[in-house]
Order: C-alpha cells, then structure tokens, then sequence
C-alpha cells in the first residue's frame, strides 16, 4: 500500500471499480503525457508494439478532498 506524502491533504480512498480506463495503449516514455497531479492511476501490461516496444494500458481516477472547496 502506498502511503501518502507528509505534506499531502487527507484524501478520501475510492473504490478500485472508480478507476476508468483511457483509450488507446502507450508506451513508457508516452506515460508522462497523460498523467497529472490530483488523480491516482493504474497501468497493466497490454503486450507489445509491432517492433517489440512494451504497451501499457493506464487506469485514471479522481481524488476527493474533503478540504477542497466546490465551485
């Protein structure tokens, strides 16, 4: 289990069923295009590119923090 950093707010935990998938397979190096501070995200083995480059399938969702104010 993951613990959460010192300086980070509460954070309610959610479901693993909360997380959606985002289309399409990415490559490592493509991970870091999609990821973003406030959400957590699972990534699974999803085979292979044609020339042998390993492909993820990256899970997404949201955090919520009860001390975040609605808008």
């Amino acid at each position: 289990m993951q613990t959460p950093h010192p300086n980070s707010p509460p954070v309610n935990v959610l479901e693993d069923d909360d997380f959606v998938r985002l289309p399409g397979l990415f490559r490592r190096w493509e991970i870091e295009q999609v990821i973003d501070p406030g959400a957590d995200f699972h990534l699974e083995e999803a085979g292979e590119a044609s020339d042998g480059t390993p492909l993820f399938a990256v899970y997404r969702r949201e955090r919520i923090n009860p001390n975040k104010k609605e808008r």
